[in-house]
């Protein structure tokens, strides 16, 4: 794994030929693609990390992947250049790194939105509305589920948290009945 300031590098030096090409978006994906499939594969990442594997073996693995993932031409040299210095492991840093950059240069946020059950696609809608009026930009949902949290919602844009769980609301009644 590298660094998380290894990583920013990276994505900024790929971020700054995306920028030029008009390519962020497109790129953005293919990168968080390439990092699923190396954090989801134990035997990839052995190849990948594992010494016992010649360079011209782990180079012949990447050029599949790359062609398999159909990487355009600078994210496939940046893979082959991870691939030279041992560093591809760190893929999934880079494309994380690189998605921040994507998402301030597209006035995007990300948000978490957790619920005690899976939402249907209108209320998330509804939520991201709701949080792109309040923050004036572009917000992606990405849900989780926790049953934990009895009932509403819990929607963390960056670090702000909005709690509107059933269990935050009685853990409030019950503060205020203890007074």
């Amino acid at each position: 794994m590298i660094p998380g300031s290894i990583a920013r590098r990276y994505a900024k030096a790929l971020f700054s030929l995306a920028v030029e090409k008009g390519r962020i978006e497109a790129w953005s994906d293919s990168l968080l693609a390439l990092g699923r499939a190396v954090d989801g594969s134990p035997e990839l990442r052995d190849v990948l990390q594992n010494p016992a594997y010649t360079r011209e073996d782990r180079a012949a693995v990447v050029a599949r992947i790359a062609q398999g993932l159909a990487l355009e031409a600078d994210p496939a040299a940046l893979v082959n250049l991870l691939s030279d210095r041992d560093r591809l492991p760190g893929i999934g840093a880079i494309a994380a790194a690189f998605r921040e950059l994507a998402d301030v240069a597209l006035g995007r946020l990300r948000a978490r939105v957790t619920s005690a059950v899976p939402l249907d696609d209108a209320a998330v809608h509804a939520i991201a509305e709701k949080l792109s009026a309040s923050t004036q930009k572009q917000v992606l949902v990405e849900r989780a589920v926790d049953p934990a949290i009895l009932g509403g919602v819990i929607a963390q844009v960056g670090s702000v948290v909005y709690d509107g769980s059933l269990r935050t609301q009685l853990e409030d009644l019950r503060n205020t009945l203890k007074l």
